[in-house]
């Protein structure tokens, strides 16, 4: 048994050296593609990860969505506060 837990903690040791290292590698991937072709790709990323975050609240009873017009309406500003200690 004691064995089987020395086995499985080296290989997740390995997996996060690996995965450390494909994070280096796709960091090294990103920071090319910005300097040659510019800040598309990090704007890419950003509409993606927008994407995502708004299929998981999506699901969500507790979340409203309003739009840019819908809190020019109510007067709020666009960083959520007001003069009113909100």
């Amino acid at each position: 048994m004691h064995k089987y837990i020395v086995q499985r903690r080296e290989e997740d040791a390995k997996a996060q050296v690996i995965r450390a290292e494909g994070d280096g590698i796709a960091a090294e991937l990103v920071a090319n593609a910005t300097m040659e072709y510019g800040s598309a790709l990090v704007t890419l990323r950003k509409l993606e990860a927008a994407k995502e975050i708004a299929q998981e609240l999506q699901g969500s009873p507790n979340v409203t969505f309003l739009s840019g017009n819908t809190l020019n309406m109510l007067n709020i500003p666009a960083g959520g506060r007001s003069g009113m200690g909100l």
